[in-house]
Formats: C-alpha cells, structure tokens, sequence
C-alpha cells in the first residue's frame, strides 16, 4: 500500500508541467465525477453538485506557482460570496496531515480535498507518449450546471480565466 500511494506521488511530480498551455488534461465538454471527503470529512460529490457551477483547482503544497496563486484564488472566492450556485474545490495531491500544518499558515477558502492523486490520475490525467501520466500543476477547470468541463487552464494566468468563465456562467 505504501509503494502504491508512493508511486502515484511520483508519478504526478514526474508529471509536473509549467510550460504546457492548457495542459494535457480531460477534455472541454467532458464530464468528470468522483466522490470524495474534504478536510472536514464531508462528503462531494459532483453529481450531486448538478445544477451548480463548480470550479476546481488542481495543486498540491510543494508546487510554488500553486502556493503563489492561493491569495488570487481566495479573492475570487471573497468576490463571489453568497453565491449558492456556486463551488470552489481544490483537489489537492497532498495528504490531510501535510495539509492541515500547510493550511494554518497560508489559509486557502477553497474546499480542500485532501488525497486526491486518484482523482487527479483518473479524472483530470491523460496517458503521454511515454505511458506516464500528465497532469500539470496548477490547473483550472471550471463545470457548467450539467457538470461539463466548459473551461481549462493551466497556471496562475487560469485564475483569469476562471474569472472570464464565471461571468459567462452566473449571467
């Protein structure tokens, strides 16, 4: 178990791309669920999040650019408090206890889901060329109320665009 959760640790660092625009991420117009339990041990769940527009934000706590945009991302949040059509989630590739000492000091309004690797993995990489699997950090991804991918980006620039793409989404 322990080589297991080692080898998709490394995977993902082996899989760390700041250079690539967009990403080799799960397509726009692709539905990805899963189920998890945040830092407080609720449970989401994406199908249940249906008629709501969720964003999601892909990172762990030795990723700098993903550190460096945590104020951006907190803004965004504040900018849309009171929303109750929409979710911000951070899937984080970091564990509950790593997070927690992380969290205390650089406080981040996201709902955190700690122990995503799987998730990332499964539901947001794609197989390269050489049978690894790629998922650049950070990454963006915004659902429509169906749960569709109707935005990606890769980066702190995907803070902007994430911004874009809510203005089209709660018109």
């Amino acid at each position: 178990m322990r080589i297991a959760g080692s080898l998709v640790f490394v995977l993902i660092i082996s899989s760390f791309a700041f250079g690539q625009k967009g990403g080799g991420t799960v397509a726009v117009g692709s539905q990805p669920t899963f189920a998890a339990l945040d830092m407080n041990g609720a449970r989401i769940d994406t199908a249940a999040l249906r008629g709501k527009v969720v964003v999601i934000n892909l990172w762990f706590v030795n990723c700098p650019n993903c550190v460096e945009e945590i104020a951006l991302l907190n803004k965004l949040v504040d900018d849309n408090a009171g929303n109750r059509d929409l979710v911000f989630l951070g899937l984080a590739a970091s564990s509950k206890p790593v997070l927690e000492k992380f969290l205390a000091k650089n406080p981040f309004k996201y709902t955190v889901v700690p122990n995503a690797q799987m998730i990332i993995l499964g539901k947001f990489g794609l197989p390269d060329a050489k049978g690894g699997i790629d998922v650049p950090f950070p990454m963006h991804f915004v659902l429509d109320r169906t749960g569709k991918i109707v935005m990606k980006e890769q980066g702190i620039k995907g803070v902007d665009a994430v911004r874009a793409e809510l203005a089209k989404q709660l018109r």
